[in-house]
Order: structure tokens, then C-alpha cells, then sequence
């Protein structure tokens, strides 16, 4: 359900491109500085996003500088060196992706359990370190990850409903970005559309592999053969969906106040994350014209 929310390259200057790598690389560090180098498997586009937002949005100190790290220990690379904007970024990104494998782990058949089993004891520690910082923010995504098997086991229809928890869970971890209540609210609203766009980006993509594994998926309830997924139908009800969705997220975006990085943010805000909604249906056409042209 992570990394739809990345910048659109093609339309990003050089500097800025290498701005967005530090913030990331930064992510990665905080992570194995706060919480251990397994961490650091968490690290996802969505949060290094999240994390260009908290630094946008305050004026915290922070530099980049040239650092090296375990995947690539003979090159420096650009990182952007931060404590009070990555910290909590990398505290709720432990928090939510340990709940994401835990629900994973439930919703899989015996054998397909066991990769997430190891990942429950990779990401354990992490996450309870994570949670004694941020206790309301971990009981917070728990409920809501709650809910949202709840609404998985009902069948849920509805693709308003099914992507509310985690809409909600994205708004929550959103509105920490700031400390200004008029920023909190805007922000909680903020993240509750991003979290929709990402819910309905990962639900359209993995429609097909779903309904055959008969795993939930909100765009193929009501089908009962593979027959019967008229993909051009449930490409039409995510696109319509996707495209509210991120005009919703526009209007509120321009409610807030960058302080920094702004052109980084907008590109994601208005390019990217379109982007990489449509790269979905080009794979997918693509996948549906090398079966039209297989040989019989």
C-alpha cells in the first residue's frame, strides 16, 4: 500500500531532484539512528514526503551534507541532516507499517503467513520504541486498523467506506506535522485525502490479483466470476474517484504555508502523484494488450 506518493523526475529541476534524494536519505538514517538499521526496511516514498512536508512547514534546523550508508558504502550521497523534522516522520512510519504487516499476517493462508511473521519480529522494536513516544498516535492506528479488517470481513462495496480507516490514520499522522492548530486542521485534511488517493492507487492496482486470490478489494465486490471484472468499468470508478480525490487534496494543499521546498512539494501535489496513478493503467494496458497478442 506504499510508494505512489513520489515526484514526477521529468519536471524537476537537478538541485531539486537531489534536495528530494537527501530528504529521503535523511529518512533512512533517522530510521536506523532512532530505531535500529532494520528499520530502515520501512522507508517508503509516502513517508520521505511526509517528511519533506514537516521541514517545508517548519523552520527547524537542518543541512544536508555528504554521508555515506549500507547500501552504498563506497559513495556519499547528499542527506538531509534533521532532528525535529524526520523524527516524528520515521516514529509514525514504524508505527503504521508494523500494524500494515500485522494485517497482512491476518488477512494471508497459513504458509503465506510465515514472511510476515519475520517481518512482526524485524519491526517489533521499532515499533514499541516508537509507540512509548507517540502512545496516542500507535492506540490511534490500531482501532482504526481495526476497523478497517472489520469493514474487510463485511465485504464492504463501498470504496468511501472501505478507504476511510486509512484515510483517517494518514490524517492523523499528517496533523503531528505541525504544532499550529490552524496548520493541524488544514494538515488532517490534508492527509486524509492523500491517504484515500494512496487506498484507492493500491486497491485499482492490485484488483486483478485480489479477486483471483478472492483477497478483499473494493473495486471487484459484486463480480462473482473473473469473467464478470469488467476492468474497463473498475479502471472508469477508480479514475473518477482518484481525480476527486486529488482535486479535493489541491484545494486544501493551497491552504498551507511552505516555508521551504515549496516547487519539490508542488510537483508532487500536482504531477506526481497523477503520475503515478496513470503509470498503473499504462502497465495494466500494456499487460491487457500482451494478452490480446499472445499466440493461441
Amino acid at each position: 500500500m506504499f510508494g505512489y506518493v513520489k515526484p514526477f523526475k521529468p519536471q524537476l529541476r537537478i538541485c531539486e531532484y537531489e534536495t528530494y534524494r537527501a530528504v529521503y536519505c535523511g529518512l533512512c538514517k533517522t530510521l536506523g539512528r532512532c530505531y535500529g538499521i532494520t528499520a530502515r526496511l520501512t522507508l517508503s516514498y509516502d513517508f520521505a514526503f511526509l517528511g519533506l512536508m514537516a521541514l517545508g512547514l517548519n523552520d527547524a534546523d537542518a543541512e544536508i551534507c555528504k554521508c555515506s550508508c549500507i547500501a552504498h558504502p563506497f559513495k556519499k550521497s547528499p542527506c538531509m541532516v534533521s532532528e525535529a523534522g524526520l523524527e516524528y516522520t520515521a516514529a509514525a512510519a514504524s508505527i503504521l507499517i508494523h500494524h500494515k504487516i500485522k494485517d497482512d499476517k491476518n488477512d494471508r493462508k497459513f504458509l503465506g503467513k510465515l514472511g510476515p511473521v519475520i517481518m512482526l519480529k524485524i519491526t517489533g522494536k521499532a515499533y514499541n520504541k516508537a509507540k512509548r513516544s507517540y502512545p496516542e498516535l500507535a492506540d490511534y492506528v490500531s482501532e482504526q486498523m481495526k476497523r478497517q479488517a472489520k469493514l474487510e470481513k463485511e465485504n464492504c462495496k463501498s470504496i468511501d467506506r472501505a478507504s476511510e480507516p486509512f484515510s483517517n490514520i494518514l490524517g492523523k499522522i499528517a496533523e503531528g506535522l505541525s504544532g499550529d492548530q490552524d496548520e493541524q486542521r488544514i494538515l488532517h485534511r490534508f492527509g486524509y485525502l492523500l491517504g484515500r488517493f494512496i487506498y484507492i492507487a493500491d486497491a485499482f492496482d492490485d484488483v486483478e490479483k485480489d479477486f483471483k486470490a478472492n483477497a478483499f478489494n473494493p473495486l471487484s465486490r459484486g463480480n462473482k466470476t473473473v469473467n464478470d471484472l469488467d476492468m474497463a468499468e473498475v479502471r472508469t470508478k477508480a479514475e473518477d474517484s482518484v481525480n476527486f480525490t486529488l482535486g479535493a487534496l489541491a484545494d486544501c494543499y493551497v491552504q498551507l504555508e511552505m516555508k521551504r521546498f515549496k516547487p519539490i512539494i508542488d510537483n508532487i501535489v500536482y504531477m506526481g502523484l497523477k503520475n503515478a496513478f496513470y503509470d498503473i493503467i499504462n502497465e495494466k494496458e500494456k499487460q491487457e494488450s500482451g494478452k490480446e497478442n499472445a499466440p493461441e
